[in-house]
């Protein structure tokens, strides 16, 4: 008798390597291009303005827009890097004092666990699809392995698990930075704040990966997955 081939068999071509360049790709394009377009942008502007900031966020919304028309899919830097620069100025816009304008910062992340609570109504939630982009780099011939693998009951449990933590996290994360907008000054905020976003993110990370690997790709799992090896979510190669 012939068996087919497995879903395994299919993620197997789904490369370390065309995940570890699609995070590369995804951290340039979203993290560190706005960051030096900022700081090479600020000095030919006055104090306060917020033009290098509205031009810091071209690139993400740029490789937004790509995924989106393009290859039919999100870059989740790119959306996270997109709504942070929109609530800054948001709230750099409505604040009437700078204590208003640094509660409206710190409370950017309420939008971003709304979308993650929201995603639960549906079939799949949003960490399968952030999965799914930094398993298959967003390459469509890679994606259909991916969804056959991964839309199994029990990962489809583990993916609303982790969306569960992710929506709680950054309502956890907004109070925690509310905390240091008011109860710091303004100077003492900017050094605490990134300390803060700096932990709460690689603790949140760093579970992911964890948890992910433990429920999505060991074969000894209490809940296994068909035999199948399902990339975990935000783990894109072993460095």
């Amino acid at each position: 008798m012939t068996n087919a081939p497995s879903n395994g068999g299919a993620l197997a071509q789904i490369t370390q390597h065309v995940a570890f360049r699609a995070l590369v790709r995804s951290i340039l394009i979203n993290l560190l291009a706005p960051a030096v377009i900022y700081r090479l942008a600020s000095p030919h502007f006055g104090a306060g303005s917020l033009i290098p900031l509205a031009i810091s966020s071209l690139p993400p919304m740029l490789a937004l827009a790509y995924s989106l028309i393009k290859l039919r899919a999100v870059d989740f830097l790119g959306l996270f890097a997109v709504e942070n620069v929109v609530c800054n100025v948001s709230a750099l816009l409505l604040a009437h004092t700078e204590m208003g304008a640094l509660i409206g910062r710190a409370l950017q992340n309420v939008p971003l666990a709304l979308v993650f609570f929201g995603s639960l109504a549906f079939r799949r939630p949003l960490v399968f699809y952030m999965g799914r982009q930094f398993a298959t780099g967003n390459d469509p011939a890679a994606g259909p392995a991916f969804d056959a693998a991964a839309s199994t009951p029990a990962a489809m449990r583990t993916y609303r698990i982790m969306t569960w933590v992710w929506a709680f996290a950054l309502l956890i994360k907004s109070a925690g930075s509310v905390y240091l907008a008011t109860h710091f000054a303004a100077k003492d905020y900017l050094v605490f704040s990134p300390i803060w976003d700096l932990v709460s993110d690689s603790s949140l990370v760093s579970w992911t990966i964890l948890y992910g690997r433990a429920k999505l790709t060991g074969p000894g799992d209490s809940a296994p997955i068909s035999g199948q090896t399902i990339p975990a979510p935000l783990a894109p190669a072993d460095q």
